[in-house]
C-alpha cells in the first residue's frame, strides 16, 4: 500500500511541476504525504500484533492479500497454520500460489452473497481494484474482469479456530464481514480491517459498520496504535475525517 501511495505523489509532482501548477502541487502532497506516514506506521504495528498474537499453528485468513507482504508474515510467524488466502486478480493470484504452496488461495472475490460479479481492475493501481470501481474513468487504466463471489462462512469450517482474519477490499470490508458472522461470533478472532471513504461506493456508513462490529459481531473497534475502543460517536468522527484508516477488532 505505501508503495502505491509513494508512486501516486510522484505522478502528481510531474505532472504538476509539467503543468507550472505549484498550489496544485503542494495540495497534493499535504493530503497525500499523512496518509503515506500512517500506512507506515500501521503497517509496523500491525507486525507488531501478529509477533504478539501468533502461535507457530494460528489459522489466518488474509481477504485481499495482494502481493502478499501481510501473508508472509502470517506464515513465517506460523508455519504449522491453516491459512487461506483470498486475491481476485489473476496475475497477483498466480504469484501468491507460486509463493505460498502451503497456503489455500482463492481466486474470488468475498461479500455476504455468492455468484459472479464484475470487478473493476485497476491496472495501473491494483490496490485500487474492486467489486465497486471507485477511480473515475480516464484518470486510471481500467479492466473489468468476472469474478467469482463466495461468503466467508460458506467455505471456513467453524469446526477450525481462526485467530487473524486482515481484510483490504477497498470499501467492500463490510460484505466479507456480513458473509463471516457465524465463523466470527464462534472464533472469536482478531479483525484487522480497512475502512473509509471507499466504503461510500458500497452504500456503507461509519454507523452501519459499527453497528455490525460491535453489536452483531461482540466486538470492539480499536485503531493501530491501540486506541480505543471506541464509541459509535468517536467511530464516525474518525471515520469520516481520515484520521485513522485501518482498524482492529476484537472481543
Amino acid at each position: 500500500m505505501n508503495a502505491q501511495v509513494n508512486r501516486y505523489v510522484g505522478r502528481a509532482r510531474r505532472v504538476a511541476q509539467d503543468a507550472g501548477l505549484g498550489p496544485a502541487l503542494k495540495l497534493a502532497r499535504r493530503h497525500m504525504l499523512p496518509s503515506a506516514r500512517r500506512n507506515r506506521i500501521d503497517d509496523r504495528n500491525l507486525g507488531l500484533l501478529i509477533s504478539f498474537l501468533l502461535r507457530e499453528d494460528s489459522n489466518c485468513i488474509d481477504v485481499g492479500a495482494h502481493r502478499g507482504d501481510v501473508l508472509r508474515a502470517i506464515v513465517n510467524r506460523s508455519p504449522r497454520g491453516q491459512h487461506i488466502a483470498y486475491e481476485p486478480i489473476p496475475d497477483l493470484y498466480a504469484e501468491l500460489c507460486a509463493e505460498f504452496p502451503g497456503v489455500m488461495v482463492r481466486r474470488a472475490a468475498l461479500a455476504d452473497r455468492v455468484g459472479v460479479s464484475s470487478f473493476a481492475y485497476v491496472r495501473s493501481r491494483p490496490a485500487y481494484s474492486g467489486l465497486r470501481q471507485r477511480v473515475p474513468d480516464g484518470m486510471e487504466e481500467i479492466e473489468q474482469i468476472s469474478v467469482d463471489v463466495e461468503r466467508l462462512d460458506d467455505i471456513v469450517s467453524v469446526d477450525r479456530p481462526v485467530t487473524l482474519i486482515k481484510i483490504d477490499v477497498e470499501g467492500g470490508e463490510y460484505g466479507v464481514l456480513a458473509g463471516g458472522q457465524k465463523l466470527v461470533t464462534q472464533s472469536r478472532p482478531h479483525v484487522v480491517f480497512e475502512f473509509g471513504a471507499a466504503a461510500r461506493e458500497y452504500g456503507v456508513s461509519p454507523d452501519d459498520m459499527y453497528g455490525l462490529v460491535d453489536s452483531d459481531l461482540g466486538l470492539r473497534i480499536y485503531d493501530l496504535d491501540g486506541s480505543g475502543p471506541f464509541t459509535r460517536v468517536q467511530f464516525r468522527r474518525i471515520a469520516e475525517t481520515g484520521r485513522r484508516f485501518n482498524f482492529v477488532a476484537h472481543p
